[in-house]
């Protein structure tokens, strides 16, 4: 979940950066071989900027970190989960790890949905 949640955010904001309504590439994602449960809740409370908390931000990282960790253990190359941490370690750090774990959202945005936490 961690690790999709950075391309949707990345995709949210390259429809808006690009005149495409955000709402419109939910739609087309829930169409296609992508849809999933997490996008269909997740993503029209991520365009309205509300992230209550089903699971804090702060948790997933911790379970990113851990993840990491045991791909190091075992010489297993994560360079997209590592990717994802480094959002998810940047939106601890702007305040944001009582949220919900979507809420990496705001990095992404911040960052003109270039994804560099």
């Amino acid at each position: 979940m961690r690790s999709m949640m950075n391309p949707l955010s990345e995709g949210l904001c390259l429809a808006d950066k690009s005149g495409l309504s955000a709402q419109t590439l939910l739609d087309v994602l829930d169409l296609g071989a992508i849809a999933n449960p997490m996008f269909k809740l997740k993503g029209p409370a991520m365009l309205q900027g509300s992230y209550s908390p089903a699971f804090p931000l702060k948790h997933q990282q911790k379970d990113m970190r851990l993840a990491l960790a045991l791909g190091d253990e075992n010489a297993v190359s994560m360079p997209v989960s590592a990717a994802a941490n480094e959002a998810f370690k940047k939106a601890r750090s702007l305040g944001l790890g009582d949220l919900d774990f979507s809420a990496v959202y705001e990095v992404v945005k911040d960052a003109g949905g270039s994804g560099q936490a």
